[in-house]
């Protein structure tokens, strides 16, 4: 869970996500998983395994290789790309989509992340991993 402050979201949701790519980039996938508190609308548990496969489908790369090889910390690649937080109905939630830098630049590869409100705060969500 995270909090957020719903006059700014972004300024709540972006470090969040940034600090989240940035394990997967240190070799850490397992703690990254372990900021995710829910699987996804479609029942989906993000587990390092898949996050791994989806990662290196995308790139087209063997399966041995770490992601750490291939993830690129967002704080040290320049530009970024515009940046959006959208609202759920009846201010519920929060969504947001960040795109993955791999291999030292911006990818077209898309983590779309949700934030559901509740009573402590909000529960994060990884809904999907793809290309937009």
């Amino acid at each position: 869970m995270i909090q957020i402050n719903s006059d700014s979201p972004i300024t709540d949701i972006l470090p969040f996500v940034k600090k989240w790519i940035k394990l997967i980039a240190n070799g850490s996938v397992h703690d990254a998983c372990a900021l995710l508190d829910q699987p996804n609308s479609y029942g989906i548990v993000w587990t390092p395994e898949l996050i791994r496969k989806l990662i290196l489908e995308y790139l087209d790369l063997e399966d041995d290789r770490p992601l750490a090889s291939v993830v690129s910390d967002p704080n040290l690649i320049p530009g970024q790309r515009d940046l959006e937080v959208g609202t759920f109905n009846h201010c519920s939630g929060y969504w947001f989509d960040y795109d993955v830098p791999l291999n030292g630049e911006w990818s077209d590869l898309t983590a779309q992340f949700e934030f559901y409100k509740g009573k402590d705060g909000y529960a994060v969500v990884l809904h999907d991993l793809h290309v937009l």
